[in-house]
């Protein structure tokens, strides 16, 4: 693939364009009328007609993108004969002004009237979805309100008509499709926020966002749209609602639901007026993941969230290669309250004897006494804080996981069941799994942030990790079982109220510690530093599918500044395709056992564990990037969403490149690209600042035994070496033949497992 032909790709297209199309103005246009607002953007046209009160987005080519109604439904409950009902009402007038248009609708009935006003606001490159202002003058609670849909026999209705959904969340396995046709006819209510439908969601991606595209794309997916067309969009939260955040679909459209369940708890109740919602922002591309893109674009632009600098010491943990022991400790037996001193010693010893090159640890769920309390176990791990020490002496990095939401007991707190999280009935909620139960620390409370802040400052002190595991806060449950006693912060708020407490007490003893979790909310960026795509526990037999899936989107995040923890399985096989995958996007780690044998019954071998030492020689040293996919598959519902291939910039310079010569989707493989030529799967990576057609160091992984062939803008001495596991390196001279260099690649030298390649060019010397 030349430079030409890797313009007109579909990715590399739009994105290599977007930032000179960013600044076209003049395209842009505002038309109002008694029966229809128009707005045309450099990439979409919004329309919405009188006639049907409906917004519709469309292409540069008229083709329409989604539709659906502009007024929501609120669903409402009457505190007098405790019915619900569904509350639309008929357009009172609308106004345009400059880039902004306002709608109003009046509802009028026996139990007093109602209004809501509607606001959109556009931009050149997209449109922002405002909360929505409800008066009412009768005695009722909101339930629920539902944009993008319609009544129904009283009650609400998915109204958004999009030919193909994607929701990356949807499901923890591959068993249910991020990518969902109309044509199936699903009728299902999804989490957008924390995992909380009645499948189970994957932790790894609650996103705060839903995406969709056309009919054309899907059909075919191999043939990229014009790079200046819009096929798809995506449309994302601006800020977090006080409400479970939900999308439902039937009969092949869809609604977004903010669920608030003011009947239970009485915090919203008419008559008065209510904000109700959050800001939406519709970005839109040739493809969804480019429109993506674009949606954090869209909010780094309007500087609702910022692109986080870390400092040189932060950066270099949370680049740096992690193993974690709860792959031992399930297949030991020792998770949970099994965990030991003699247990937690011998995973370290599995670990050295391997020779997996990790420069961090990380130590998973149960080294506390009690959750809570964040303090180890004095019974069962006597000498944790002197292994601890020795790691550090060992110049290892330290990770910590911390479930900093529970408590097993609160009064060892200083506090009461009362402070809890509480039930409808008054009652604390209280969880039971297995042998063990805890509560659920009610953070909206100042008595509690005030024992949290402590704990979590005393935590860092004392153990001084680098590295925190934040887990579980997508256990918080819905407001449909419990509510905080500050409503301010109920539903997707809770979990941000609990990070800024726990997350700022624990920089202010470490300004540069790293807290991972399972988001890709951009909205947590202030607090979340590294994303983590585990647990891929429910994938069992395709963990290194379904982590592509999630890399294909988590990749994206580098926009924002967020890095991704590339963690394996649970088994030995499929790791090294995931960390083949993971390196382009932030860094590698594992969490599968030694001993006795992973979940296919297979054990570490010298080739496996020679990857992964490989890849941590091409990690590169900074946040601060953007990734492409290459050969993406977008339409297909079981192969989509998936990239066989990566290439990352750096100041839009190509640093890395990993290519596979077979497509995931069982297609040809790409065996070239601008930046790069192989007859094997292989990763390839600068060492230095400057691209790879410049750089004077280079690192190569081989996947396979072929040739690599790269472009050179200068000639020079080469000198290769062979790194292998044994420790033996060996050496050659290349030479530099018509702008390109040949590097052989190979897997093993003799039954010597080859870690990785290391090509130094001296552009002083020829020859």
């Amino acid at each position: 693939m030349n430079r030409r032909q890797f313009l007109q790709s579909t990715a590399a297209s739009y994105v290599l364009t977007s930032f000179g199309l960013r600044a076209e103005t003049n395209s842009s246009k505002f038309v109002e009328s008694d029966n229809a607002v128009k707005f045309r953007g450099i990439n979409y046209l919004w329309e919405w007609s009188a006639e049907t009160d409906e917004f519709r987005i469309l292409n540069q080519r008229s083709e329409v993108i989604a539709r659906g109604p502009l007024q929501p439904v609120v669903l409402v409950q009457s505190r007098l004969n405790q019915t619900r009902r569904a509350v639309t009402g008929k357009l009172v007038h609308h106004k345009a002004e400059e880039d902004r248009a306002v709608w109003t609708y009046a509802h009028a009935n026996a139990n007093g009237g109602s209004r809501v006003t509607v606001a959109w606001r556009f931009s050149d490159r997209g449109a922002w979805k405002e909360p929505i202002t409800y008066e009412s003058a009768a005695e009722e609670d909101i339930v629920s309100v539902h944009w993008f849909a319609e009544t129904k026999d009283d009650l609400p209705h998915p109204g958004l008509r999009t030919a193909n959904l994607v929701l990356p969340g949807i499901c923890e396995s591959e068993g249910v499709s991020p990518i969902i046709s109309d044509d199936i006819g699903l009728e299902l209510r999804t989490s957008l926020g924390r995992a909380g439908s009645g499948i189970t969601q994957q932790w790894g991606l609650p996103c705060h966002y839903f995406a969709g595209f056309r009919e054309a794309q899907a059909g075919r997916p191999d043939v990229p749209a014009p790079p200046d067309t819009t096929e798809a969009y995506c449309c994302g939260l601006t800020d977090l609602p006080g409400a479970d955040l939900y999308f439902d679909q039937k009969d092949g459209r869809g609604s977004v639901v903010f669920n608030y369940r003011g009947d239970l708890w009485g915090h919203l109740r008419g008559p008065g007026p209510f904000t109700l919602g959050a800001g939406l922002y519709w970005a839109f591309a040739p493809n969804y993941y480019e429109a993506i893109r674009e949606y954090y674009r869209g909010l780094l632009d309007a500087r609702i969230i910022r692109k986080q600098a870390p400092s040189s010491r932060k950066t270099a943990t949370l680049l740096a290669p992690q193993w974690c022991t709860w792959g031992e400790q399930m297949v030991d037996k020792k998770d949970g309250s099994s965990l030991d001193q003699t247990a937690l010693e011998k995973f370290y010893r599995d670990l050295k004897s391997s020779g997996l090159r990790a420069s961090l640890l990380s130590i998973d769920d149960k080294w506390e006494g009690k959750y809570g309390a964040l303090e180890h176990s004095v019974e069962r791990l006597p000498r944790f804080e002197q292994f601890l020490e020795e790691l550090r002496e060992d110049g290892l990095r330290l990770g910590l996981w911390a479930a900093f939401m529970r408590s097993e007991d609160p009064t060892s707190l200083g506090l009461t069941s009362e402070q809890m999280l509480r039930k409808v009935d008054g009652s604390a909620y209280f969880i039971k799994d297995g042998q063990q139960s805890w509560y659920i620390l009610d953070f909206t409370r100042s008595e509690v942030q005030e024992v949290l802040r402590e704990r979590a400052r005393r935590f860092v002190r004392r153990y001084k990790p680098d590295l925190v595991k934040f887990d579980f806060g997508y256990e918080i449950p819905v407001l449909d079982e419990i509510a905080p006693h500050d409503m301010h912060w109920a539903g997707e708020k809770m979990l941000a109220k609990g990070l800024e407490v726990v997350v700022g007490a624990m920089r202010e003893e470490n300004p540069d510690i790293v807290v991972m979790y399972y988001h890709l909310s951009p909205l947590f960026t202030e607090y979340l530093d590294l994303h983590s795509p585990d647990d891929l526990g429910l994938t069992k037999g395709e963990y290194d599918l379904e982590a592509n899936r999630r890399f294909f989107f988590s990749g994206l995040c580098a926009e924002f500044g967020t890095p991704t923890y590339g963690s394996s399985g649970y088994d030995w096989r499929s790791a090294p395709e995931i960390w083949f995958d993971s390196v382009a996007i932030g860094t590698v780690g594992s969490i599968v056992s030694f001993d006795p044998s992973d979940d296919a019954g297979e054990r570490a071998t010298p080739q496996m564990i020679a990857k992964f030492n490989g890849m941590t020689q091409l990690i590169r040293p900074t946040t601060d990037f953007r990734v492409q996919a290459l050969d993406p598959v977008f339409g297909n519902a079981t192969r989509g969403a998936h990239a066989s291939s990566w290439v990352r910039f750096e100041k839009e310079k190509p640093v890395l490149v990993a290519l596979r010569t077979q497509r995931l989707d069982s297609g040809r493989g790409r065996n070239e690209c601008e930046f790069a030529k192989t007859t094997a799967p292989m990763v390839v990576a600068s060492k230095t600042n400057d691209s790879l057609d410049q750089s004077s160091h280079l690192g190569v992984v081989p996947y396979g035994d072929g040739t690599l062939t790269l472009t050179r803008k200068s000639a020079g001495s080469v000198r290769m070496a062979e790194h292998c596991f044994s420790g033996k390196s060996f050496a050659t001279r290349l030479p530099i033949q018509n702008a390109t260099l040949e590097i052989p690649l190979r897997q093993q030298i003799d039954s010597d497992p080859v870690e990785w390649i290391e090509i130094e060019i001296d552009p002083s010397r020829v020859g």
